[in-house]
C-alpha cells in the first residue's frame, strides 16, 4: 500500500473519529436531558398520584362516618357497600376491613367478592410491602405505600395503596390504584424525545460523510507532495541496506523532508565508521577472550581436581570445589605433603574478582607452599607471606587465608588463620564452627603478627573450609545464605563423605539463591580423618 493511499485512509478515519465522539457526545447529551425531564416529570406524577388517591380515601372515610352515625355497621347493607367499593380512576378501587388495635382484621367490603372474609395476615408473605403498610392502619394510622403486585400472567406491576382510620369504627378504609396508569403522558414524552434523538443522530451522521468527503479529497493533494520525496527515501534505504555506505541522497524541498535527507546522509556515513570501529573491536575482544580463557585454564590447572588425590595413603580423605564468579576466580585451595607424615592444607579468598585478583591468587599460594617447606609452621608461613605480599603492595589487595598442618602419625592439626571464614568441626559428639580466633587478614600490612591453634584429631572427625561465596550467597531480594544457615544444614547431615558434603551443600547454596546471580566465588574443601598412621 503506497503512502498516499495510507494519507487518504488515515485522514478519512480520522474524520469519522472525530465526528463519531462529537455525534456520541450530542446524543449522550440529548439522552442525558431527556432522562433527567422523565425522572422529574415521574417524581410530580407520583406526589400527584398520592395526592389524588390520599383525598379519595378521606373522602370516602369521611362518607362511611356520617353513614355509620344513623346505621349500624353490616357487611350485607347494599347501600354501604355502594359508597365503599368504588373505582378510582381506570384500574384502581376502594375497600374497607376491620382489625384496628387487634393485631389482624377481616376484609369486609372488596371489589373481589373471594376476598371479601379472608384475614390480612393471608397476604403476610406474598405482598410483604402491603402487610407492612396494614399493620401501620392496625395501629390506628393513616398510611401511603408502594408495592409491587404479581398479575395473573406473572407480569409484575408497581401499585400505590392508602389505608384511612374510619372515626368511631375499629375499620380502615383502603384505596389502591396501579402506578403505570398515571405514567401516560410521561410515555408520550419519552416517544417524542426518542424521535427527536434520532432525527439529531441522522444530522451528525450526514456530518460525518461530509467531513469524511472533504478530509479525503484535501488528503489526497497533500499526499501528492510528500509520496514523491517519501519514495527517494524509500529506493536510498534499499541502497544502504545493501551495504552500499557510499550512496547519498539529494531532496531540495526546503522542509523537514530535506533535513532527514541529511540526516539520512549522516547516518550513513556514521554508520561506515561504526561497523569499521566495531570490527577491530570485535577482534580485541576476541583476543581477550582467548587470553582469559587461557589464565582461567592456567588456574584450573593448578587448583587440584583429581580425586581421591592420593590414592596409596588411607589416613584421611579430602575433596575441594570451586565455582568462580567470573571467568578466573580470586578463591583457591591447595594440599600438599610437606614431608612423607605431614599434610599442608590451604584455602583462601583474595580481595576482588576477576583477572587482578586471579595475579594475587597465584602469588600467594605460590609463597604459602614455598614458606611451608622451611618447617616453621603455619603461623611462620603467614608471617613471612604477609611480609612478602605487604612489600610491594601498592593497590593494597589483600587475602583470607586458613593454613593448616596435618600430623599422620598423631592426628593432631595445627591452624594459623589470616582474616578467613571458620571452618566447621564435626565429630562424633557435636558439629560446629571451630572457636579460633582470627589474625589480621594477609598482604596490605608489613608488620601483621599470626598465631597457632592446636586440635587433636579422632577417625571420624572431619573439617569443612569454605569462603564467604557459601555465606553471602544472595537471594534476588538480597537475603543472604549466612552461617546460620550453614550450621543449621550441617547438623542435618548423616553422611560425612567429603565429596558428598560438598555437593550437598553446593545443592542448598544454589536451591537457597533460587536463581539469583553468583556475585562470589564459591569454594569449599572437606578433610575428614579415617586413622592414625601406624594404629
Amino acid at each position: 500500500m503506497i503512502i498516499r493511499t495510507k494519507l487518504i485512509l488515515v485522514y478519512g478515519a480520522l474524520a469519522i473519529l472525530f465526528s463519531a465522539i462529537f455525534s456520541v457526545i450530542g446524543v449522550v447529551r440529548i439522552t442525558e436531558n431527556a432522562t433527567d425531564s422523565a425522572d422529574k416529570m415521574k417524581t410530580t406524577i407520583r406526589s400527584g398520584l398520592e395526592k389524588i388517591l390520599g383525598e379519595k380515601a378521606h373522602d370516602l372515610a369521611g362518607q362511611i362516618e356520617i353513614y355509620l352515625e344513623n346505621h349500624p355497621l353490616d357487611p350485607k347493607d347494599q347501600n354501604l357497600r355502594k359508597i365503599v367499593v368504588q373505582k378510582i380512576q381506570k384500574t384502581g378501587y376502594s375497600g374497607l376491613h376491620d382489625g384496628v388495635g387487634q393485631g389482624d382484621g377481616w376484609y369486609l367490603f372488596h371489589p373481589d367478592p373471594d376476598i371479601e372474609g379472608k384475614r390480612l395476615s393471608d397476604f403476610r408473605y406474598k405482598l410483604p410491602a402491603l402487610w407492612e403498610a396494614i399493620q401501620k392502619n392496625l395501629n390506628g394510622q393513616s398510611v401511603g405505600q408502594y408495592y409491587l403486585w404479581k398479575e395473573k400472567d406473572g407480569s409484575i406491576r408497581e401499585k400505590y395503596f392508602v389505608g384511612v382510620p374510619v372515626r368511631g369504627t375499629a375499620c380502615i378504609l383502603f384505596a389502591t390504584v396501579y402506578v403505570d396508569e398515571f405514567y401516560q403522558p410521561l410515555i408520550h414524552v419519552q416517544e417524542t424525545i426518542g424521535k427527536e434523538r434520532d432525527a439529531t443522530i441522522s444530522i451528525f451522521l450526514f456530518s460525518s460523510l461530509l467531513a469524511t468527503i472533504i478530509m479525503v479529497l484535501v488528503s489526497a493533494l497533500i499526499a501528492r507532495g510528500i509520496s514523491r520525496p517519501i519514495r527517494q527515501v524509500v529506493l536510498h534505504a534499499r541502497r544502504v541496506g545493501e551495504g552500499n555506505l557510499d550512496a547519498r541522497l539529494h531532496i531540495s524541498t526546503g522542509d523537514e523532508m530535506e533535513e532527514l535527507a541529511e540526516v539520512l546522509n549522516k547516518m550513513s556515513a556514521d554508520l561506515k565508521t561504526y561497523i569499521e570501529n566495531l570490527r577491530v573491536t570485535t577482534a580485541a575482544k576476541e583476543r581477550m577472550e582467548s587470553e582469559l580463557q587461557v589464565a582461567r585454564d592456567i588456574q584450573q590447572s593448578i587448583i587440584p581436581h583429581t580425586f581421591p588425590p592420593f590414592p596409596d595413603v588411607r589416613e584421611f580423605d579430602i575433596y575441594g570445589k570451586m565455582i568462580p564468579a567470573k571467568e578466573v576466580a580470586g578463591d583457591f585451595y591447595d594440599y600438599f605433603f610437606i614431608r612423607p607424615d605431614k599434610l599442608g592444607i590451604m584455602i583462601g579468598d583474595v580481595s576482588g574478582k576477576g583477572v587482578p585478583a586471579a595475579l594475587f591468587m597465584f602469588m600467594s599460594r605460590a609463597l604459602i607452599r614455598v614458606y611451608s617447606l622451611e618447617g616453621g609452621g603455619p603461623a611462620k608461613t603467614l608471617f613471612k607471606t604477609n611480609r612478602m605480599l605487604a612489600a610491594n603492595n601498592d593497590a593494597t589487595m589483600f587475602v583470607t587465608v586458613i593454613y593448616a598442618e596435618y600430623d599422620l602419625g598423631t592426628g593432631k592439626i595445627v591452624i594459623a588463620n589470616g582474616g578467613h571464614n571458620p571452618p566447621l568441626l564435626c565429630t562424633e559428639e557435636a558439629c560446629g564452627f571451630l572457636d579460633f580466633p582470627s589474625d589480621p587478614i594477609v598482604g596490605p600490612l608489613l608488620e601483621s603478627d599470626y598465631h597457632e591453634w592446636s586440635l587433636a584429631m579422632k577417625a571420624g572427625d572431619m573439617l569443612l573450609f569454605y569462603t564467604d561465596g557459601v555465606t553471602e550467597a544472595q537471594t534476588a531480594e538480597g537475603i543472604m545464605y549466612s552461617e546460620e544457615r550453614l550450621a543449621v544444614w550441617n547438623a542435618g547431615q548423616e553422611d560425612r563423605d567429603p565429596e558428598r558434603m560438598c555437593h550437598s551443600l553446593l545443592i542448598d547454596v544454589e536451591a537457597f539463591a533460587k536463581g539469583a546471580p553468583q556475585f562470589d566465588d564459591i569454594t569449599l574443601l572437606a578433610f575428614r580423618v579415617n586413622n592414625m598412621r601406624g594404629a
